[in-house]
C-alpha cells in the first residue's frame, strides 16, 4: 500500500507524461491515465497508438520527451526524482539508440 506522499508522487509523475504529450506534436493520443499500482508499475498512462512500423525523428523524439515528462514533473514539483522514473530512462535509453 502505498503512503500518501508517495501516491501524490506517482500522480505527478503521471500527470507529467500526460501533460508533455499534450503538448507534443507527435504524441499519441491520451486514452487514460491511472495511478492503481499493478504488477511492477505504480501508475501508467494509456495511450492510443496508430498503426504504425516507420518513425521519423522528430516523432522519436516527441515521445522520448513524453515520457520523460513525469520525471521532468517530479523535478518541478517536488525538487528531487524518484526511482519511479527508472523504467522511463530506460525505454529513452533504448530509443536514442534505436535511432
Amino acid at each position: 500500500v502505498l503512503q500518501p506522499e508517495e501516491k501524490k508522487t506517482v500522480a505527478y509523475h503521471e500527470a507529467g507524461h500526460a501533460v508533455a504529450g499534450w503538448f507534443l506534436e507527435h504524441a499519441d493520443p491520451l486514452l487514460k491515465v491511472s495511478i492503481i499500482p499493478r504488477g511492477k508499475g505504480l501508475g501508467y498512462a494509456q495511450y492510443l497508438p496508430k498503426e504504425q512500423y516507420l518513425y521519423t525523428k522528430e516523432q522519436l523524439l516527441d515521445r522520448m520527451c513524453m515520457t520523460l515528462g513525469g520525471r521532468v514533473s517530479e523535478e518541478i514539483f517536488f525538487g528531487r526524482i524518484t526511482t519511479g522514473a527508472q523504467d522511463d530512462l530506460k525505454k529513452v535509453t533504448q530509443s536514442a539508440y534505436a535511432q
